[in-house]
């Protein structure tokens, strides 16, 4: 009996370990930036050392060994008093409470736990000599135990107190609830790791029965197992922005994922010797055997499951999830766009046995290469050409409607035959302009079988098609992208105060502060980073300046294109720092625009950007770092005033595209793209 209830014990010791690992890394991951969480991840980090310390005395076999062990044990045992009242001091902070006070205590119950842990690891005062009869294995209690026993009660009693008080402070129900599974859960931390072996002993001496102690241990392992979760639910939506849907959502996923295949895997290992003994096999056959069909299995299971998972959390807003997914799943993407064009190209250079084709779509004034089939030096022949744009208008104007059924006849231009790209516009009946397609001419003349023209007409349907959706889906995300600051302003008052008292003294949360980029201190280091991938590049695209309002509204004017509108702006903001008059290389007022223009805009080298303003490196370092606050400020100043009107006529520098071929149309000399 004692050896089976020894064996479940370390079972449920193990389980502990791996809920406390696991539930650390995810509030850790998810919640770093909330003190709750961190308070609440130190915690478990100190209940970890305890249930593992437990884990580890079941294989040591000496009284030496188990000494250290029980030792480092209290590390954990010392410590957890202090961190439980730091966790509940910052729980009551959320209700606007001021625990000036409750902080002094708090570092009052750190210091003395620090000092107990490290009486406790080297010390006699505490415990002393380890008393060694497996399965039980504990200190006996030093001179010192009983006041510390006391402190750690007081500690624990006032840090559950803190809890009460927030969860009497909290206003409506639902928070009520979440902080009442908390006050409930929070009995694990106090109650768990108490040393009772040790004050047993002190009062009635060393004649504990085994199988009784091990009976409670597995009970109490068991509930404060429970207890754990409970707590980590309710700590989980402490500081996050996100949905409660998805904080569930992804709890839940993670704990089936991770703690769950874990603690699988974990009971297989210990089941393995007795198969081992039953089948004769050798153990790793047998642990390979039993670990590979866990993970297996479970990740089977997972997958089985998620649409019953998916209908248990969303079953309020099934539909929308179910739509949002979708839209997902719809998304043509730049990859896929290029691979259907392709794949549309090499259908027609089949049919039509032409060595080469291209489709070009029409992006503001210009003409932006999107696919091309066919041998490198035809790439470069296609850009060589400067006039597309011009034959696109000729073909336009000698483009007749087809008759139902029938392809439009191709405009014949450098050796290509050209087909413009038109779609119908509804509001008007008129039609407007896609793109262009060119397929390398076989003759001079366009001439067609029946069958090559019906195929032809529905290639060109399929392109023009996959280039509306593809422009319609851009607007969709420059919309989406518009809008999100706006979004992400609301979820954060939904997490700003989650348990507000009316009569809190608090000062206003700076997450209800204007929201726009420029309030931040790395406002400047943003506008560094854009201006370093002018052209193009991650730290243009993924700005946090497109939040800036004058961006969005910026955006009609930018083809619906974000990192355009922020270029455009950019460029504003320039010019507004660029002197009256023409540009002069050695007047002083002309300096901090000449450094960014040429640093930025053209691309200079340092090297040859000091020698052209007759100024040493780290002068010229120093005078962009003050250029740089000067455009920041101007940016300031736009968006402050929000005057869409003064940015509604680019600059000269703010256009222009990278990592694009314009084939038509003009584009800065500066820019890495290719200008034809």
């Amino acid at each position: 009996m004692t050896a089976l209830l020894n064996f479940i014990n370390v079972l449920a010791s193990s389980v502990l370990v791996i809920l406390c690992f696991s539930l650390l890394a995810y509030t850790l991951t998810y919640n770093f930036r909330n003190p709750v969480a961190r308070r609440f991840a130190l915690m478990l980090a100190f209940l970890m050392v305890v249930f593992a310390a437990d884990v580890a005395l079941d294989s040591v076999s000496t009284a030496a060994s188990a000494n250290r062990w029980l030792r480092l044990q209290w590390l954990g045992i010392a410590m957890t008093p202090a961190a439980a009242y730091l966790f509940s001091v910052s729980v009551l902070e959320t209700t606007n409470y001021r625990v000036r006070r409750r902080r002094w205590v708090g570092v009052i119950a750190l210091l003395i736990s620090t000092a107990s842990a490290v009486d406790a690891i080297w010390g006699n005062a505490i415990v002393g000599q380890v008393h060694f009869r497996p399965p039980l294995s504990y200190l006996e209690g030093g001179p010192l135990f009983w006041p510390f026993a006391i402190y750690y009660a007081v500690v624990t009693a006032l840090a559950w107190a803190n809890i009460w008080k927030a969860r009497r402070r909290c206003l409506t129900e639902s928070t009520r609830a979440r902080m009442t599974y908390l006050l409930v859960g929070f009995i694990a931390p106090g109650v768990s790791v108490f040393p009772y072996l040790i004050a047993f002993a002190l009062l009635f001496g060393p004649r504990e029965s085994a199988w009784f102690v091990l009976l409670l241990s597995i009970i109490g392992n068991v509930v404060v197992g429970f207890l754990l979760l409970l707590m980590s639910y309710t700590v989980a939506y402490f500081g996050v922005i996100t949905p409660d849907r998805v904080v569930r959502y992804r709890l839940l996923r993670f704990f089936m994922r991770g703690p769950f295949v874990a603690i699988l895997v974990i009971l297989a290992i210990q089941i393995t010797p007795p198969i081992e003994r039953t089948l004769g096999l050798p153990r790793n056959v047998i642990l390979f055997s039993i670990i590979t069909g866990v993970i297996v299995l479970s990740q089977l299971a997972l997958s089985v499951t998620k649409s019953a998972v998916d209908r248990l959390i969303y079953r309020e807003y099934r539909d929308e999830i179910a739509w949002l997914r979708e839209l997902d799943r719809r998304m043509l993407t730049t990859s896929d766009l290029r691979q259907l064009l392709e794949n549309n190209l090499i259908s027609l250079c089949e049919l039509l046995r032409a060595p080469s084709a291209f489709v070009a779509a029409v992006s503001g004034p210009d003409l932006v290469l999107e696919a091309m089939v066919g041998p490198e030096e035809k790439r470069k022949q296609i850009l060589s050409i400067d006039d597309w744009s011009d034959a696109l208008g000729r073909a336009l104007r000698e483009r007749k409607e087809p008759q139902p059924g029938r392809m439009p006849q191709p405009y014949s231009h450098r050796g290509y035959w050209l087909w413009p790209l038109v779609d119908r516009a509804p509001e008007d009946e008129g039609v407007r302009v896609i793109g262009l397609l060119g397929v390398q001419a076989r003759t001079q003349a366009p001439l067609f079988t029946s069958d090559e023209a019906r195929v032809i007409d529905v290639i060109l349907h399929r392109t023009t098609r996959a280039l509306v959706d593809r422009k319609l889906q851009q607007r969709v995300l420059a919309n989406l992208r518009y809008i999100i600051p706006d979004i992400e302003h609301i979820q954060q008052l939904r997490g700003v105060v989650p348990y507000a008292a009316p009569d809190s003294a608090q000062e206003p949360v700076e997450a209800l502060l204007d929201p726009s980029p420029i309030h931040s201190p790395e406002f400047e280091a943003w506008v560094k980073d854009a201006l370093s991938h002018y052209w193009g590049g991650p730290k243009l695209t993924h700005s946090p300046l497109m939040k800036l309002r004058v961006v969005g509204e910026m955006l009609s004017q930018a083809d619906d294109d974000p990192t355009r509108a922020l270029r455009l702006v950019l460029g504003q903001a320039l010019e507004r720092l660029r002197p009256e008059g023409k540009q002069n290389f050695t007047a002083p007022e002309w300096l901090l625009y000449n450094i960014l223009e040429m640093r930025f805009v053209q691309g200079r080298k340092v090297r040859e950007i000091a020698d052209r303003l007759a100024i040493s490196e780290s002068d010229l370092y120093r005078k962009q770092r003050v250029a740089i606050g000067q455009l920041a400020r101007v940016l300031s100043e736009m968006e402050q005033s929000n005057a869409v009107e003064s940015i509604a006529a680019p600059g000269s520098l703010a256009d222009g595209a990278q990592n694009t071929d314009v084939i038509a149309g003009v584009a800065p000399t500066a820019a890495k793209s290719t200008k034809l």
